[in-house]
């Protein structure tokens, strides 16, 4: 986070006397970023494009999600709700739980923070070479139920996690003043009804209610409103006649601008519900062949909650009176106080196109084709409820388009075998990757299998390795060109090496 880009002067008193800082001074904290919401995210970076959580399927994983077509289990809600209607009469339950450990790394290549207007030169904030790791594993659960109560009508419901990440890097890694942790969790209960319009094609419509909840937390550069204070006051004291007091308040801020000591925080949380619908069509071409298509529509969120400021013990009374005075007007109040903040969040719509074929009686194909209007991003604005100016953190993603093919061979009257490629295109361009969803072009890899207990019982096991392009970072919090921003001038620089395993389970059973 930064202190607020404003030409104001916020005010150094020295022993000789008050002085103020140059233009574009006093700028000094950086992003809330995508803050809260989800953003974008480590966890989820790792196994999906964006910041979807990626998995909500053992069955599904085991295909490297190509099986949106099949519809063999309760899970079918998420990928296509109307192939609930291909389920047996009656009641069908499936329970996934998701093993995820995704491991990014992150090697810096001359991270630095600038103070513009100030004439110092850019100050290191990392080590060229030291690499960061960040991403923590977790366990998400998924559940889905259905009632088919006859051969033309079925209801279904799922329980579901569509956004999710975890990422905390190390307290003195280059990017902390774009971000130092970040949590993100997510819920969607999605009730469905299925029915027969014709004979094999079967529709369903289904609304959502999802819940997020973020949290985010980056360090604030503090010594950079000290410096700006102190060159001003420099200027003044040269403008004097007193060039050796200039002399020594230009060396005191360069030592000050960028050191870790004068380091503060700022942690948002907030939380929200919101509305969607979606819809799905399964066409059985044949007994052997069919298609399908599903869409889920975009979901508005407002996240609200609080921002709680940190600042340290270090920093000189007179310097920390005018961070904390309110109102804010960019240097000498600057009204880094804990207050109420927000961030508005629009969920991508996605449309999915996928088949299924059965080749032999042992052996079938599928595939599934996601596009997500990812474009809809262009940029993220926290606002803070008292004076402070608002955090805004610059995206312009572009669409992303997901290709995955799977096959699967019944080898035992029990035994099911399946495996599945895909393909997925990153919506975040090279130039405004960020350190909070240092996201990349990836190939995801799977392999899975269903062991049927018995006619009405059966555990699904899927194993999924996904390896992202290896990407480079060059992101600087300048609040995307705007005048008035709270950012911190700091630019991330450097190179990602990010991957995952994933182990799910799942329970299917038939009531």
């Amino acid at each position: 986070m930064g202190a607020a880009h404003n030409p104001s002067p916020l005010r150094i008193t020295t022993r000789r006397q008050t002085m103020r800082p140059t233009s574009r001074a006093a700028w000094a904290l950086s992003p809330l970023l995508a803050g809260i919401a989800l953003l974008p995210l480590t966890l989820s970076t790792a196994q999906a494009a964006g910041y979807r959580f990626g998995t909500q399927s053992a069955a599904a994983e085991g295909t490297a999600n190509a099986n949106g077509a099949e519809a063999a289990d309760a899970s079918t809600i998420f990928a296509n709700p109307a192939g609930i209607l291909r389920l047996s009469k009656g009641w069908n339950f499936s329970g996934v739980l998701d093993y995820v450990d995704a491991d990014l790394r992150f090697t810096d290549q001359g991270s630095t923070i600038s103070l513009p207007g100030s004439g110092l030169q850019p100050r290191a904030i990392g080590v060229v070479g030291e690499t960061s790791t960040a991403a923590k594993p977790v366990v998400v659960p998924h559940a889905y139920a259905s009632y088919r109560a006859s051969d033309d009508i079925a209801y279904g419901i799922g329980v579901f996690v569509p956004w999710g990440t975890k990422i905390n890097y190390p307290s003195n890694w280059g990017g902390r003043y774009n971000i130092q942790s970040v949590e993100l969790q997510s819920l969607n209960i999605n009730p469905n009804v299925a029915f027969k319009v014709a004979k094999g094609l079967s529709v369903s419509a289904g609304f959502s209610l999802e819940y997020m909840d973020g949290k985010l937390r980056p360090a604030v550069p503090y010594g950079s409103v000290y410096a700006a204070g102190l060159l001003s006051a420099a200027h003044q004291a040269a403008t004097a006649g007193a060039p050796g007091l200039a002399l020594q308040l230009q060396q005191q801020a360069a030592q000050v601008f960028g050191d870790p000591q004068y380091d503060g925080s700022i942690g948002v949380k907030g939380s929200d519900w919101g509305v969607g619908l979606n819809f799905s069509a399964l066409w059985e071409i044949s007994a052997d062949t069919r298609v399908g298509v599903a869409y889920r529509s975009p979901i508005q969120h407002k996240l609200r909650g609080n921002a709680d400021w940190t600042q340290p013990s270090t920093l000189p009374a007179n310097v920390l009176a005018a961070i904390t005075a309110s109102p804010y007007n960019g240097t000498s109040a600057m009204d880094h106080n804990d207050s109420a903040a927000s961030l508005a969040v629009r969920t991508p719509e996605s449309l999915s196109i996928h088949g299924f074929h059965q080749l032999t009686p042992t052996i079938a194909i599928m595939g599934d084709f996601t596009w997500t209007n990812e474009s809809r991003l262009k940029q993220l604005r926290i606002d803070f409820k008292n004076t402070t100016a608002d955090s805004i953190i610059a995206e312009h993603w572009k669409d992303s388009t997901k290709l995955s093919i799977g096959a699967q061979w019944k080898a035992t009257d029990r035994l099911l075998l399946r495996t599945g490629v895909t393909k997925d295109r990153s919506p975040v361009p090279s130039s405004t990757r960020s350190p909070a969803l240092p996201d990349s072009a990836r190939t995801w890899f799977a392999v899975g299998g269903n062991w049927a207990f018995d006619l009405n019982t059966s555990v699904d096991l899927s194993l999924g390795h996904v390896k992202l392009k290896d990407a480079a970072m060059n992101a600087t919090d300048d609040g995307d060109g705007e005048h008035v921003c709270n950012c911190s001038f700091a630019t991330a620089r450097g190179n990602y090496n990010t991957k995952a395993t994933i182990f799910g389970v799942q329970l299917n059973h038939k009531f």
